[in-house]
């Protein structure tokens, strides 16, 4: 099965108003999440990498959950997604904080193109890798990373663990209640399968207080590969990282973590 960027462009496109519903409290996630990604950081680069010196490279930043977080926290931010709708809103929030991000739009397995490196840290967070439908294009997007950052920097992507996943099962996901703007809004996902590594998500938000009959405000469609984590650490040391490894129990997915390797010393005169 081949990446159509154009769906997965759409879908956030679409979602993109609406994507801070998904947490009860956006503002508190992200601020959750900025505490446990930046003594992240500062473990993997060592505590006297300050975030006032270090670029960080959000490749899939969608409307600025860990970008925003990070920059909140003085980090350098550069921040790219294959949705317009997603980099412009993003724009919005961090203006509306008074944050600085270099935001805009590029396919993760182009991501190079769009940058002037070398970055310290790349992210790709909330199971974005698995928007690439094929091991090939997965490491594409690898490599691109690699190519942008400086050696002995650190790559962080959280993903989805499919090894925890019934397979071939049809499944509905409800997040539950959200109010905004005094209105009540009942996002879900519904999934299916198209075959054991591949599934399609409707994501399907209805808004109206629950005696009412719901208004569907929003009805869209995107596709995952459900590859497994060990995969993903092949695919990255294919890539050319090192110290690859998986993180569980810091965030709400596994963080796959991988080292570009740092040359060796050479000999002195």
């Amino acid at each position: 099965m081949t990446h159509d960027p154009v769906e997965a462009r759409e879908f956030y496109d679409e979602l993109a108003p609406y994507y801070d519903l998904i947490f009860e409290n956006w503002d508190a996630s992200m601020a959750r999440q900025g505490a446990a990604l930046a003594p992240l950081i500062e473990r993997e680069l060592g505590p006297a990498a300050a975030p006032a010196s270090l670029r960080v490279l959000d490749a899939a930043c969608g409307i600025g959950t860990q970008a925003l977080a990070l920059a909140a926290r003085g980090f350098h931010v550069t921040a790219r997604d294959v949705s317009p709708g997603a980099i412009g809103r993003l724009r919005r929030e961090a203006n509306a904080r008074g944050l600085t991000i270099d935001a805009a739009v590029a396919d993760m397995r182009a991501v190079a193109e769009t940058l002037a490196p070398p970055f310290d840290v790349v992210l790709a967070f909330d199971n974005s890798v698995p928007h690439l439908l094929s091991d090939a294009d997965i490491e594409l997007a690898l490599r691109q990373f690699h190519s942008v950052m400086r050696p002995g920097g650190v790559l962080l992507c959280s993903v989805r663990d499919y090894d925890n996943v019934e397979r071939g099962v049809p499944a509905t996901f409800e997040y539950g209640e959200r109010r905004r703007a005094g209105e009540v809004y009942r996002p879900r996902q519904e999934w299916t399968w198209e075959s054991t590594t591949h599934y399609r998500i409707e994501f399907i938000i209805e808004k109206g207080e629950p005696r009412s009959a719901p208004i569907t405000v929003l009805r869209t469609v995107t596709r995952y590969y459900a590859v497994s984590v060990a995969r993903l650490l092949e695919l990255m040391a294919r890539a050319g990282f090192v110290n690859c490894r998986r993180l569980d129990e810091t965030m709400y997915q596994p963080i796959l973590i991988g080292r570009p390797p740092v040359p060796a010393a050479g000999p002195t005169a």
